[in-house]
């Protein structure tokens, strides 16, 4: 795994890079310092992050991209990991992904995981071909859902509680974009 290597440029300020082994301290150290910011809406911010389990998902991330399942990247902000986005999954049969992301608390407002999702559409209807992008948010989770909303996504439904979060369960709304609605 430690051959493979993908950079998106997104502009002067923002780079995708594959989550590697090698950010694993970097990556823990961002999670710590936004596990509160994190925890009302990560279902993985409610355990303890350790390094051991920072690790593990890294690996199991770089494994579902080799396995052609996923596109697991950490977002670059001026050269400094600055949170995660990516495809958790990719669907070859439906022709869809989902992004998901997340930012640091200290970088919000500018734009930032708005013009990484931008360019993240553009990659998966250009370089993957898929017909289809979805991106799923909890009902409460507004800044989330602003990033689907100023891109265009068509809010499709909502998915009664479908999101274990703190305790309680959570409805999902799920927005989609079409490659020809995105071309257009």
């Amino acid at each position: 795994m430690s051959n493979i290597s993908l950079c998106i440029r997104v502009d002067d300020e923002i780079e995708l890079r594959l989550s590697e082994m090698r950010y694993a301290e970097e990556y823990l150290n961002l999670i710590e310092r936004n596990i509160e910011h994190l925890r009302p809406w990560m279902p993985w911010a409610a355990y303890e992050q350790t390094y051991e389990g920072i690790q593990a998902y890294l690996r199991g991330s770089m494994q579902r991209f080799i396995d052609n399942m996923g596109l697991p990247t950490n977002l670059w902000y001026r050269g400094q990991l600055a949170g995660a986005i990516g495809f958790p999954r990719m669907n070859w049969d439906k022709r869809m992904a989902e992004i998901g992301y997340w930012l640091d608390k200290d970088l919000q407002g500018r734009g930032i995981i708005t013009r990484a999702t931008s360019t993240l559409i553009t990659y998966a209807f250009e370089e993957y071909r898929f017909n289809k992008v979805e991106i799923h948010a909890a009902t409460g989770n507004r800044p989330s859902r602003a990033v689907a909303e100023r891109l265009g996504f068509t809010q499709e439904g909502i998915m009664r509680q479908v999101e274990w979060l703190n305790g309680k369960a959570h409805d999902m709304v799920v927005y989609g974009m079409l490659a020809s609605e995105w071309h257009s």
